[in-house]
C-alpha cells in the first residue's frame, strides 16, 4: 500500500476507537491468493452465463446479418466491449478439457481457504476494516492495455465477493491530487444492518466534502451506437 492508503487506514482505526471500538489485529492468510481465484472464477462464470446471449430475445442485435449464425456471430463481435471479450476468453479456457482441474476446481478450493478466513476472524471481531482500494481511481481507458495493472485495484475487494460477504465502502479522504479515497466495512454473512450503523457513524464524524470539480458525462448519439465521453470543469455537485 502507498503512504497515503496506510495513513487513510489508521486514521479509520482511530476514529472507530474514538466511536468506542475495540481495534483487534486479526490475519485473513489465503486473502492474498484472492485476486487469482477470482479471476478464475468470475470469468468462467461470465463465459458460461454469455454462452447463451445470442440478441435473439433481449439486449443489442446486429443490423442486417446475412444468416442466423451471421446475426449470432455479429451481435456479439458487437455488442460485448474489449474487457467482456477477454474474461469470456479467459473463462472458456479455465473451463475447456484439461485445464478445468487446474485452474477452476482448484480455484473454488481456494475460495473455501478463503471464507474459512473470514469465519475465523469472526469469531473474535464483529466487523472487518480495510482500505477500499490501494490507490484513487484511474482515468477511464488508463490501463486497458495493462488488465493485471486494473485487476490489482480489486485486492481489498474480492476476498469479500468471493467469501459471499456484504461489504460497504465510504470516502474517507483524499491523496496529493485531491482524488477521494474509500474505507471498506465487511460484516458477517446476513449482517448488512451492522455495517450500515458503523458506515452511518464513521460518515457523520469523517464529513466528507469532495474535492473534484472535473467531471466526464457518458452519452449515447441518438439512433446511433456510438458512446461519447464529454469533460465538464468546474461542475460541483
Amino acid at each position: 500500500m502507498s503512504k497515503e492508503i496506510d495513513k487513510l487506514w489508521e486514521n479509520g482505526k482511530k476514529l472507530l476507537k474514538d466511536l468506542g471500538a475495540e481495534i483487534i489485529d486479526i490475519s485473513l492468510p489465503h486473502t492474498k491468493y484472492a485476486l487469482p481465484t477470482y479471476y478464475i472464477i468470475a470469468p468462467a462464470e461470465a463465459s458460461s452465463n454469455l454462452a447463451r446471449y445470442d440478441g435473439v430475445k433481449y439486449g443489442y442485435r446486429a443490423k442486417d446479418p446475412k444468416s442466423l449464425d451471421d446475426m449470432y456471430e455479429l451481435t456479439r463481435s458487437e455488442g460485448f466491449g474489449k474487457e467482456v471479450k477477454r474474461r469470456i476468453l479467459i473463462g472458456t479456457y479455465v473451463l475447456s478439457a484439461g485445464y478445468y482441474d487446474a485452474y477452476y476446481l482448484k480455484a473454488q478450493k481456494v475460495r473455501k481457504l478463503i471464507k474459512n478466513d473470514f469465519d475465523e476472524a469472526y469469531k473474535k471481531v464483529d466487523a472487518i476494516l480495510t482500505p477500499s482500494t490501494p490507490s484513487s481511481a484511474f482515468k477511464i481507458g488508463e490501463k486497458t492495455n495493462d488488465p493485471v495493472s486494473m485487476y490489482l485495484n480489486d485486492i481489498f475487494t474480492v476476498p469479500v465477493n468471493l467469501a459471499g460477504l456484504p461489504g460497504i465502502s465510504i470516502p474517507a479522504g483524499h491523496d496529493s491530487k485531491g482524488y477521494p479515497l474509500g474505507l471498506q466495512i465487511i460484516g458477517k454473512a446476513f449482517d448488512e444492518q451492522n455495517i450500515l450503523n458503523i458506515a452511518y457513524a464513521m460518515e457523520e464524524k469523517i464529513n466528507f466534502k469532495n474535492k473534484i470539480t472535473d467531471w466526464w458525462i457518458k452519452w449515447v448519439k441518438p439512433n446511433q451506437n456510438i458512446w461519447l465521453i464529454e469533460k465538464i470543469t468546474n461542475m460541483k455537485l
